[in-house]
């Protein structure tokens, strides 16, 4: 088992996003970004988003950066958020060796965090990234 945790303050990223109109599509999916933008508060939840793929390379072993539009937190339709990789990180959590995912978000009127954890459903010695 492996455990990231990240914690963001919100105004960063909103300030990140006004100075940088590129900002977001660099390190949000476009489902992302809709989902995000049709809350209350899109910037909190920028922020927890942010913080979760931070927490998740945090989990992940030495050597593995993903691209972080290739992880997708999204909510499922019971509301729960969820992990998701394509392309290359996708590949890269393969060979990690960490195959089950869990996510948790919060945040209060100034901070964003999320904790991750992953585990392996089956008994495989994992791989390097780097190697």
């Amino acid at each position: 088992m492996a455990v990231g945790c990240d914690i963001v303050e919100i105004s960063r990223i909103r300030e990140a996003a006004q100075r940088h109109p590129r900002f977001l599509r660099r390190v949000f999916s476009p489902a992302e970004i809709a989902e995000c933008e049709s809350r209350p508060n899109p910037w909190q939840s920028f922020a927890a988003r942010f913080a979760a793929k931070e927490a998740v390379i945090k989990a992940l072993p030495a050597g593995c950066s993903p691209a972080l539009t290739e992880m997708e937190v999204l909510r499922d339709p019971a509301g729960k958020p969820r992990i998701s990789f394509t392309g290359a990180a996708a590949g890269l959590v393969e060979k990690s060796g960490w195959n089950g995912w869990s996510v948790s978000l919060s945040h209060d009127r100034d901070h964003a965090i999320a904790t991750v954890i992953a585990w392996r459903t089956k008994r495989e010695e994992a791989m390097r990234c780097d190697s």
